[in-house]
């Protein structure tokens, strides 16, 4: 078992997984836990595994577009596996971010002004709808996670993101519009895993995730 006192979660702060490992563990974490922001999914499987952190929170699977590709493939391929010990569903609230400068451009020009959208990918299948009649035209650019979109917006006309209200004033953003995602009733689950221990029986979440896994 590892010493750490670290819970890794996709960072930067004020992404959707920033929002399920609070809602798991609380805002502030007991046992003098400490939480870490890490930049891919799979930094977060090394880390618990190689017993940096204690913790890991990963999304799993989105209800409007599916299995979250990168953490499903790492399920498959990583030997050994990280013990999955619990899960939480967040909802999936999606807004457009821009700086203010973008904002004037709009406002003077019209949408036409935006020329790139920053998201993560698993977003653009969640927004269809929205894309499809107000930007058109615009670069859709994937990214590490939302916040990482809404950080490079801030330093860049002519681009927004679709990233999650938490983020906004964390990246000194503001909102041109909320909630575009086009099934409302739209949620993410998270799993929260822990180093595998050699010779350990593996929990009835391992199992029902391993036949999820089995099915695709």
């Amino acid at each position: 078992m590892t010493n750490s006192k670290l819970i890794a979660y996709l960072g930067p702060p004020g992404t959707y997984s920033f929002q399920a490992v609070t809602q798991y563990f609380g805002k502030t974490p007991a046992g003098h836990y400490e939480y870490v922001p890490l930049n891919t999914i799979a930094d977060c499987f090394t880390a618990v595994q190689d017993g940096t952190v204690a913790y890991v929170v990963v999304p799993f699977a989105n209800s409007s577009n599916g299995p979250v590709k990168f953490t499903y493939d790492l399920l498959l391929k990583t030997c050994p596996r990280p013990s999955i010990i619990g899960d939480t569903k967040v909802k999936v609230e999606h807004y457009v971010l821009a700086a203010p400068t973008t904002l004037q451009r709009i406002k003077q020009s019209g949408e036409d002004a935006v020329h790139t959208v920053y998201s993560h990918p698993q977003v653009w299948g969640q927004c269809t709808r929205y894309l499809a009649s107000h930007f058109p035209n615009a670069a859709r650019i994937s990214v590490d996670s939302t916040a990482y979109a809404a950080a490079l917006t801030a330093n860049e006309e002519n681009a927004v993101a679709i990233a999650s209200i938490a983020v906004a004033d964390i990246a000194n953003v503001e909102v041109y519009a909320g909630e575009v995602q086009d099934n409302h009733d739209n949620y993410t689950r998270f799993l929260v895993m822990e180093r595998y221990v050699d010779g350990a029986e593996r929990t009835e979440l391992d199992r029902s995730v391993d036949r999820e896994l089995v099915r695709l």
